[in-house]
């Protein structure tokens, strides 16, 4: 990952890339760690999917589409949780 970014993230969007790529690598050296990380990503997103969810519910008529896509995307994240063994 060589970006030819500004140390500082100034204007990438993203904040410190390079101390977010160091601890992507340390990362890769221990797979359960990338995989629990991963675990608690796509969790963590579901329930804010949930929630979104819940909002679109309240006038199901309306946001039949939202609904369906919102659905579509936690059944997706669930389906990537991994095993840990």
């Amino acid at each position: 990952m060589n970006c030819n970014i500004s140390p500082n993230g100034i204007g990438s969007g993203i904040p410190n890339l390079e101390e977010l790529e160091k601890k992507a690598c340390k990362t890769i050296e221990f797979p359960r760690l990338a995989t629990t990380t991963g675990n608690a990503i796509a969790l963590f997103t579901m329930f804010v999917l949930k929630e979104i969810l819940k909002q679109q519910s309240a006038n199901p008529i309306d946001n039949l589409t939202n609904i369906i896509a919102l659905s579509n995307s936690i059944a997706g994240l669930n389906s990537s949780i991994k095993i840990i063994q």
